[in-house]
């Protein structure tokens, strides 16, 4: 019986009042004794003791009494015109969406949709959303990034019962369970030898200019790589000046858990966005050694898009690095403009390519050089290319930059100072001149130096 009056008053109090001859006022409240006499009339009976039992038991408390328990209300979900008067409120970090199967491209496109209702209804645990999928078939649950989310300016609300309310989720901020499944083991899965196949099968894609997905289609190349090797330059920080930083909004920054190929794939779905990444480059090797089956950083990046193409095309970049001695390297960086990624960390194949560009700069070799330099002088290089880096990303007018613990692996660079480093010209001259800033940082930071280092940094 509870379950048949629940059902009747959300289509009362939701979607149909006047079908009912229900008048909801501006909040949407209605009388008790006129809800029992329309239901009544309209052969739906049940007590007033009832009634309280259903507000009182329901499994998502659908509902909310006034507190003279006079009158009733949904506490969301209309789809008539009501004003719920809810206040703002801040999230948790996570939120969580459960639909099914065949709405999840078109959320991968359009994002959440709020459709008829009100607003997009978000829940802040996982069983929840597994609930409201389930109700369609088998469910799908998406993680929804509320905290960035709130960074970049954009407004929650929270009901009575706990569902967390927001007009639109952005495709950019939502995570698909289905993304990670080609990715376990991030940048670091696999073989030495499955990363050298992997890494001769998108040298022989790049070359034919198409690529075959996993559902048998036939997906083209030759343009974009012809884009981003046509725009791919050579900068020396020496021999070129940009415009002075411009301050445009608040920059979000966030640090995550994932890996640079993750991220990418993730933000470069927002169409609106220009993507961007840093490349924890060799100085001396084009695509370091992937080739090899090395499975740093660059590796990841290489094997998983066109940008072994666009290094090639200036040569003279390695070449110079390679005919000095200092391992701090020279201060020279490539772009690569709007680059296709078209592989997982793993190798699976995209449905579709994204497009980010990418810088290209090495770290100084911390962990190779020789007494004769002081943790001061690495310091001032770091600085000094941190700053070259970002310089290079406004310039091309970026709006999305991923980042992370460059040169804090092979190059044994210390984590905390270069997260020191880009916190302080992120807070500087480089204050809100991005829309959002990302620190992929592979790891959680109980067992991960680099993870700990940025998110206590950034905390």
């Amino acid at each position: 019986m509870s379950t048949r009056i629940s059902k009747f008053l959300s289509l009362v109090l939701r979607h149909q009042p006047a079908s009912f001859g229900i008048a909801l006022d501006r909040a949407g409240w209605t009388s008790v004794d006129a809800l029992l006499a329309a239901c009544a009339k309209h052969d739906v009976r049940f007590t007033r003791a009832e009634l309280l039992d259903v507000v009182a038991t329901s499994d998502k408390q659908r509902f909310a009494l006034s507190a003279d328990g006079l009158q009733i209300r949904a506490n969301q979900g209309h789809t008539v015109a009501v004003e719920l008067e809810l206040g703002s409120a801040v999230p948790p970090a996570v939120l969580y969406h459960g639909t099914v199967e065949r709405f999840v491209e078109a959320i991968r496109v359009q994002g959440l949709l709020k459709g008829q209702r009100h607003h997009v209804h978000l829940s802040a645990d996982l069983e929840t959303a597994k609930k409201v999928g389930g109700r369609r078939g088998k469910p799908v649950v998406l993680e929804v990034r509320a905290a960035e989310m709130v960074a970049a300016g954009m407004t929650f609300s929270i009901s009575q019962n706990g569902v967390w309310l927001i007009d639109h989720v952005p495709p950019a901020y939502i995570g698909f369970a289905e993304d990670k499944k080609p990715n376990p083991h991030a940048s670091g899965g696999g073989s030495r030898g499955s990363k050298i196949k992997i890494a001769k099968q998108t040298l022989d894609a790049c070359e034919a200019g198409f690529y075959t997905n996993a559902a048998g289609a036939r997906v083209e190349l030759g343009a974009a790589i012809a884009a981003a090797t046509t725009g791919t330059e050579l900068y020396e920080l020496d021999e070129v000046t940009f415009d002075p930083p411009v301050a445009a909004a608040a920059t979000s920054i966030t640090v995550t858990s994932e890996s640079t190929i993750e991220a990418m794939i993730r933000l470069a779905r927002d169409p609106v966005s220009h993507v961007a990444c840093l490349n924890f480059a060799s100085a001396r090797n084009p695509g370091g050694d992937f080739l090899g089956g090395a499975h740093a950083q660059e590796e990841s990046l290489a094997r998983s898009s066109a940008l072994y193409a666009c290094q090639l095309t200036h040569s003279n970049h390695y070449e110079r690095n390679r005919h000095q001695k200092s391992l701090l390297h020279l201060d020279l960086a490539l772009w690569s403009p709007r680059v296709p990624f078209f592989r997982y960390d793993d190798g699976g194949w995209l449905a579709v390519p994204v497009l980010a560009s990418v810088i290209t700069c090495a770290a100084p070799n911390a962990g190779a050089l020789g007494r004769g330099t002081t943790v001061a002088e690495l310091e001032v290089v770091l600085t000094r290319r941190a700053r070259f880096v970002l310089a290079i990303a406004h310039h091309h007018r970026v709006e999305t930059l991923v980042l992370g613990a460059w040169g804090a692996g092979v190059f044994k660079n210390d984590p905390v100072m270069v997260a020191r480093i880009f916190k302080a010209l992120l807070a500087g001259e480089f204050a809100n001149v991005f829309t959002r800033v990302v620190f992929a940082v592979i790891g959680r930071s109980e067992i991960s130096a680099n993870h700990r280092a940025f998110a206590e940094t950034f905390a």
